[in-house]
């Protein structure tokens, strides 16, 4: 209610429990009286009448005293999540829009509240990426330690939404191609909306992250990467037996030990500052559960992108990397179904981009992404998105675990089919050779 004044009640109708963060759809009715006298809406919202008002909303919450267990390395990456999502629709998205880059309103939900309370844990100017620092009053050994609860009471953020269910949007994974397509050139809007805007993305580089990415290396706990040959190890254990020829050969027996000594420079590759030559805003956990696509594929609906806890800086090839790894069999990339994905990105990003030139300005204002260089930046971006995956989850991933998460679709594809891991492995090994092939010539 203190988002839109004029609700005069509202109904549950269902909760979603995310890794870090919860969410309750509800249905809203509104107080005529209220609208009628012009009281209606305090925010983004105002208007007359109670039939162009949203009659249900998502209510999304993060409350710091319910991931009290959590070590604080993680837990302040869950408190940077929020705010970064609430500075995102508060500060970021208005500029989008208001820029006249953005060729559609639908780049994300419309959003009637935004706010964070961090206060005493998380300072205004703390950066996602200093991943060292300290919880308050802990010594700087204390990274894995928890928080005490009475810190954490109070704290938090909230976000209120126009909600996305009901019959006209609808989420899956895996996707097909063709729902997979959509999808990338939902994200190409917003990466041509912020593409090269110094003055724009300086904005998201100081109050978003200037290393956007849930994956971003900068932002991952130390360890995921100081165990990646152990953590690798431990994987080829466990599957072994479904593809010994794979696993045999020399090149992955040592892959992890690859991903490990290329990680860095791999990260510094997809890493430019907000002033650099292809940089962007990018969502930054784009997997197939994070898009609504329209129901009725006959029209010219857009998806609908959500959870923009993690945008920020970055290659928009990263969002494609990600997106096509999570949500994709690894038949419908197999005999150029990859190859063709990534070119339509490359088509929707071109028109995007040129959409929004002004007539007289092409040479000045506009610059191709070669294709040769957006081939690269993807590839490496598969790289880096796998050695997210092997410091992460496949450290303790069994066929068993495998098994247990086979239809949750909020889970990437390859750590719950073992096909499309080992598709994954065979597709990383074949990139990162010629990457190393290439940095020794």
């Amino acid at each position: 209610q203190r988002a839109i004044p004029s609700i005069a009640s509202y109904q549950p109708l269902g909760r979603v429990e995310q890794a870090n963060a919860f969410g309750v759809r509800v249905s809203v009715h509104y107080d005529e009286t209220s609208l009628n006298s012009g009281n209606g809406n305090a925010d983004s919202c105002a208007t007359s009448s109670s039939a162009l008002l949203p009659n249900e909303l998502f209510v999304k919450q993060v409350d710091a005293s319910h991931y009290a267990h959590k070590s604080w390395a993680d837990l302040r990456r869950t408190l940077l999540y929020s705010r970064t999502e609430a500075r995102f629709y508060a500060e970021v998205l208005p500029c989008l829009r208001a820029s006249g880059r953005l060729t559609t309103s639908h780049l994300a939900p419309e959003c009637h509240l935004a706010e964070c309370f961090l206060d005493g844990l998380v300072g205004e100017d703390e950066t996602a990426t200093d991943v060292n620092h300290v919880a308050p009053g802990a010594s700087p050994a204390a990274l894995d330690e928890q928080v005490s609860p009475d810190l954490l009471k109070g704290k938090g953020g909230a976000l209120v939404l126009t909600s996305l269910g009901g019959e006209q949007y609808f989420q899956k994974s895996p996707l097909s191609p063709h729902q997979a397509a959509k999808c990338l050139a939902a994200v190409a809007r917003l990466h041509a909306a912020a593409w090269e805007d110094g003055e724009l993305l300086r904005l998201i580089a100081e109050r978003l992250s200037d290393k956007g990415g849930s994956y971003h290396l900068m932002i991952r706990n130390p360890k995921e990467l100081k165990n990646m040959v152990a953590s690798w190890q431990h994987f080829s254990t466990q599957f072994r037996d479904y593809d010994r020829e794979l696993f045999d050969r020399e090149n992955i027996k040592n892959l992890g030990q690859r991903i490990y000594a290329n990680a860095e420079y791999v990260s510094q590759e997809l890493s430019p500052k907000f002033n650099e030559e292809y940089a962007t805003c990018v969502h930054g956990d784009y997997k197939a559960m994070n898009v609504f696509l329209p129901t009725d594929d006959s029209i010219s609906e857009d998806a609908i992108m959500i959870d923009y806890a993690s945008a920020g800086i970055g290659l928009g090839m990263s969002d494609v990397a990600m997106h096509i790894t999570h949500a994709l069999s690894p038949e419908d990339l197999a005999n150029g179904g990859e190859e063709e994905l990534v070119d339509g990105y490359l088509t929707a990003l071109d028109t995007e981009r040129r959409r929004v030139v002004k007539p007289g300005q092409e040479q000045r204002s506009y610059a191709p992404y070669p294709h040769d260089v957006a081939m690269l930046h993807y590839q490496l971006a598969t790289v880096d998105y796998f050695r997210f995956i092997l410091g992460r989850f496949w450290r303790s991933a069994t066929p068993e675990s495998f098994d247990k998460k086979k239809d949750s679709p909020n889970t990437t594809l390859v750590n719950r089919n073992v096909g499309a891991a080992l598709a994954f492995v065979a597709r990383v090994d074949k990139y990162l050779t010629a990457f190393e092939e290439e940095r020794k010539s």
